[in-house]
Formats: structure tokens, sequence, C-alpha cells
């Protein structure tokens, strides 16, 4: 580690693209490929956004790569790109820097710029940030390879495929995926949310502080600002106002503790477990495009301890179990489409709106939209509740309640969970919930062994926002930008 960051030099991508750059930013440089081969010799990467070569200070996400033909409409829209572009790296970079173990933490800096402390390098690591992107607005050279950089790659292993001869280990998994669409339809069919909530189910409710009865809410993104790329300019209380109104109700089925939403933690063996003493759903904001308009998305994640197994030849059952829920909100502020999956990225159930018409199928046998029923409208008071299985925890019925009482559960940011606070006594003081790989090590399930040839990375596993499969057959990613708009067309004025 005392080699690697004080002989560090500048790599080549970077050195390429930054010839004859003064010595200010070729300090920076140099301090950020610092940061980054200890960040990568510690395993502390953060994989949330894909670094660009080149650009240490910047990472792309599916959005940001969604957004490349706006930003070279103009000084503006490209202004807005590299501050997109700037926000997720400087995010990243945080992460990792706050999960450097200490003793790391020391030498790197001990050698490199003498004793800082982890705060001054952070204010290092900002300024470094500032004075690049600087640089990039000013350079239409570097401007034109950043938009000639590489794309986000997908969450699928075309080799895997090729080796599993996918066109035809194909078809027995399109098989499979309609008998457990034909049943969750049934499902659907038989349960029903209720209006009072007994044994042996729980209702789950938004906290009182969470706001339902707002009607403002309805309309609170018309005339909604948007910068020079088309997203919203979201203030923050609105963003939280809209966050606590479409908080879901839990109703879970309960038989053990398995059942019980809770907080992640690190535990002192070393891995990951839920405290159900402390119900937390994780959110966060996110955007989509439809029709050259770019939505909100408000996401919500709740944790289980675990998926129990049922024998030993249960390929499904293992540690940890998320269920992610989320609200996609129209010009206005209104719901146009619901759709959950779990945090394996498996399961993917939509909610469309009347106002949204399914689009043809342009591929036989690849899962496009599975809807098993519509999108409900909550009324003022009333809450959108999702009645969820034991063990499974598949979603199993959709409805509207105002009866939202039960056992309050609490908000955290999502990015939370990108550094969480480590077991005392260990040598790093926290640790991100998702691996370098963006997956949470020891959920992997029994499946990866029979489902490797529909291409999905480690299926049935965890992972991390970004890292989301949401098909064997065919190719579908939660954060594809563009999933609503291949899908559906709107049938309704989005005015």
């Amino acid at each position: 580690m005392l080699g690697l960051s004080g002989c560090a030099s500048l790599s080549r991508p970077e050195a390429d693209a930054w010839q004859g750059a003064d010595p200010e930013l070729s300090a920076c440089l140099a301090w950020m490929d610092a940061l980054d081969q200890a960040v990568d010799a510690a395993g502390v990467r953060d994989a949330q956004e894909v670094r660009l070569r080149g650009f240490p200070h910047l990472r792309a996400s599916r959005l940001s790569d969604a957004l490349r033909a706006q930003a070279s409409r103009g000084p503006a829209a490209m202004a807005d790109w590299v501050g997109l572009l700037q926000r997720q790296g400087r995010a990243g970079q945080t992460v990792e820097l706050a999960n450097l173990p200490a003793p790391v933490l020391t030498r790197w800096m001990a050698v490199a710029y003498g004793e800082l402390a982890r705060e001054q390098a952070r204010r290092r690591l900002n300024d470094c940030s500032d004075r690049l992107a600087a640089a990039v607005l000013a350079e239409p050279g570097l401007q034109a390879q950043l938009l000639a950089a590489d794309p986000v790659p997908d969450a699928y292993s075309t080799v895997a495929r090729w080796v599993g001869v996918y066109p035809l280990s194909r078809l027995p998994f399109s098989w499979g995926v309609q008998r457990w669409q034909a049943g969750t339809l049934e499902t659907f069919a038989r349960e029903s949310v209720r209006a009072r909530t007994d044994e042996p189910f729980r209702r789950y409710t938004p906290s009182a502080a969470a706001q339902v009865g707002n009607p403002l809410l309805e309309k609170a993104l018309q005339g909604t600002p948007t910068d020079a790329l088309g997203l919203p300019r979201l203030d923050p209380a609105l963003a939280g106002a809209l966050l606590d109104r479409h908080a879901p109700v839990f109703e879970i089925r309960h038989r053990a503790d398995h059942d019980r939403p809770g907080r992640i933690v690190w535990g002192a063996d070393g891995w990951p477990t839920v405290q159900p003493d402390q119900p937390v759903v994780y959110r966060r904001i996110a955007f989509t495009r439809l029709g050259g308009e770019t939505l909100v998305q408000l996401v919500y994640l709740i944790w289980f301890s675990e998926r129990p197994r049922t024998g030993p030849l249960d390929l499904l059952g293992g540690r940890l179990d998320g269920v992610i829920w989320r609200v996609t909100l129209d010009e206005q502020g209104r719901p146009l489409l619901y759709d959950s999956i779990h945090a394996c990225g498996c399961y993917h159930l939509f909610f469309p709106d009347r106002r949204l018409r399914e689009k043809p199928l342009p591929e036989p046998g690849i899962e496009w939209v599975f809807s098993p029923g519509p999108l409900v409208h909550p009324g003022p008071g009333e809450r959108v509740v999702l009645r969820l299985d034991s063990a499974t925890h598949y979603l199993m019925a959709l409805g509207v309640s105002s009866h939202v009482e039960g056992i309050p559960y609490t908000f955290d940011d999502e990015d939370a969970l990108r550094s969480l606070p480590w077991p005392p006594g260990g040598p790093q003081a926290r640790r991100s919930l998702y691996g370098p790989d963006g997956m949470v090590s020891g959920t992997e399930r029994g499946e990866r062994w029979l489902f490797w040839p529909m291409g999905v990375r480690n299926p049935g596993a965890q992972r991390q926002w970004g890292h989301h499969a949401t098909a064997f057959v065919g190719r579908r990613h939660f954060d594809d930008p563009d999933l609503i708009e291949r899908r559906f067309e709107r049938i309704d004025h989005p005015r």
C-alpha cells in the first residue's frame, strides 16, 4: 500500500485525456489516481455508478447515458450533464473514502500528503472534483472524449449465454416464467387487502410524521422547473413530501421472525443482518423517460432477514430478502405506473394506469410486461397497501385503505446502505452492504448453478441499485430510463 500510494502515477487514459494540464489539475489527477488505487487495494470500491476512463471525478449511470444526446445540444445542457456525472462521481468517491479502513487511510495520506484527517481528505476530494469539472466545461476536446466514453455495461453476460446455448436453454426457462405468472394471477384473484388486519397478518405503516392527506401533492409537479436536460429540479422539501405521501402500507403474513422487516446492520459475526425491532423503509428518488418527458420515480426498499429454505433442495432460499416498490408519477404528480421487484431483480410486476397501453411484444417468448392487475389510486387519507406472503415475501395483492394504523416504520435514505457502521473493534470504521461487484456477499442462492445460461450474473443474490437485471428471458434492467417507454404508450395528453 505504501508503494501503491507513494509512487502513484497517472494511468494511461487519464494521461491521454489531460495532456498539457496545468500543475494544479495534474496534482488533482495524481491525487485521485492514488485514492482509486487505495480504494481498489482495500476492496471498498462502490459499484452503484460506473467510473469513466480518463475522468476520475465523474461516474456514469444508465440515466446519464440516456441523456448524452441532450448534452450535446449546447453549453447549458453540457454543463448540466457534467454536473450530473460529477454528483454521481462525488457520491461514490465520498462513500469509498468513508469506507477506507483507518490503517490504509493513514498510510496513504501520510505518504502522499502528510497527516491529514479524513475530513481534510474529503475537502481535497471536493476541491479537485470542482477543478476538474470546470476544466472539462472549458475544453471542447475533453467534452468530445466524454461524449464518446463507453456506455454503462448491462448486467448480462453474453459469454455465459453463448456457452449455455441460450437460444435453446431459454425455452424451459420461458415455460417456467409462464408457470410463475399463471400462479401469480391465481394468487391475485384469490387474495385481497383487508379492511382490518388480524392474525396472521401484520401491518407496517409510515410513521405519523409522513403526511397522507395533502391533496395539493396531486399537482405538486405541475410547473416544476427543469434543467437544460429536462430533469426536474426537485426541491428537497417537495421530494420528501412526495416520498412521504406515496409510501405504502405493508400487510405481511407473519409466521416467524423472517417476516419482520427491519434495519440493516453489520453483525458482530461480519455478516449483514436485520434488526426487526427497528422497522425501516429505505427510499430514493429516480427518473425515467416517457414521450420526451422526464418523470419522477419514488423508490422504496424493505429488508427481511432471510428467505428461509424449505429443504436441502430449495434453490431460492438464503440470507436476506429485499422487496422494492416503485411509484412513477406523471408530469403533475399523479401515479402513472407502479412496479415491483425483489432485491435480486426477480419477480418484476407492473401495475399500469388506464392512461398507459402496452405495446406489442417485440420478440416471442421474452419477459416483457407482466401485470397481475391495474394501478389503484389512493384517495384523500388513503394509502396503497401491499400484501406480502410469509417466507417468500411475494406480492399477493394490491389495494388502498384509509385504515393505516399498525406497526410504524421510519425512513432512511437508500444511499445509507453504501456506508454502514462496522462492528466495534475492527480495523474498518464503516463498510458498504454491497461489494465491489454490486452484490451483497453471503446472499448467493442455489439457483445460480442452474440459471447461469440466462446470462444473469449471480442470479438470486441481493444487489445494489443499478445492478438489477429483471428478466431471465430477454434483457431488462430496473433502472433502464426507457423501461416504460419501450413497453407502454400514452393514450392521454401528458398535460
